[in-house]
């Protein structure tokens, strides 16, 4: 009986080694690729687009007083107004500071812009809307800060959850509203800044920046925040 022969076997046409090796370079090209291409994006818009994820998804940021921007690359249009937006919000921090508001006035960069948080005890007195007169100043600074790099400016109103006993206001959420358009009126008719570039809301108590458990959480509750949109 023939013996049966055995099937040939193809020999590689490289070492084993050698495939597992040019595997390895592919994947490390492939990851610097990446890591260079991240390099090139613009800082300022990447924060910008985690900020709107955040809160999309229902995640407060820190309660950062200002956002410390690194100095840009100088060889844009778009880098040099950043850095002028950071040259005023320094300028408005320290006239704060020397008017002895700076425990009263935040500023953030988010990347779309800016927003100023003035607490209400600046602005008005207890249970009222008119805008005080010693907030003028500040105001002005900001708006001449501000509004020439802004497309559209918000102004928004907060309170704590402490039910207001008002007759003029029913709840905190008219209050609220009325500190937030005596304030746009203010940029209106006194800085002369455009009707159809400005913005008012109420939020009463709804949006609180910390729990309302001790009286100095709430008195960071009770506040205007400024939103100067550049983008």
């Amino acid at each position: 009986m023939a013996k049966k022969e055995k099937p040939e076997i193809e020999e590689p046409s490289a070492p084993f080694w050698l495939t597992t090796f040019s595997d390895m370079v592919t994947l490390l090209m492939v990851f610097f690729i990446l890591i260079l291409s991240f390099s090139t994006i613009q800082l300022e818009k990447f924060r910008g687009a985690m900020s709107s994820m955040k809160g999309a998804l229902g995640v407060m940021p820190e309660n950062i007083t200002t956002f410390k921007m690194a100095h840009p690359n100088y060889q844009n249009e778009e880098s040099l107004t950043r850095q002028e937006v950071w040259d005023n919000i320094r300028a408005v921090e320290e006239l704060a500071k020397q008017l002895g508001l700076d425990e009263m006035v935040e500023i953030e960069y988010t990347g779309d812009g800016v927003i100023v948080r003035m607490g209400n005890n600046l602005l008005f007195d207890s249970g009222k809307a008119y805008v005080k007169k010693k907030a003028y100043p500040i105001l002005k600074a900001v708006t001449k800060a501000f509004n020439q790099e802004a497309k559209e400016i918000y102004v928004e109103g907060h309170t704590d959850n402490v039910p207001i006993r008002s007759t003029k206001y029913p709840s905190n959420w008219e209050l609220s509203a009325m500190r937030a358009l005596n304030v746009v009126r203010y940029l209106n008719q006194v800085e002369k800044i455009p009707a159809k570039k400005l913005a008012a809301v109420g939020h009463g108590e709804h949006r609180p920046l910390v729990p309302n458990n001790t009286p100095e959480n709430r008195a960071k509750n009770r506040r205007v925040e400024i939103f100067f949109k550049m983008r």
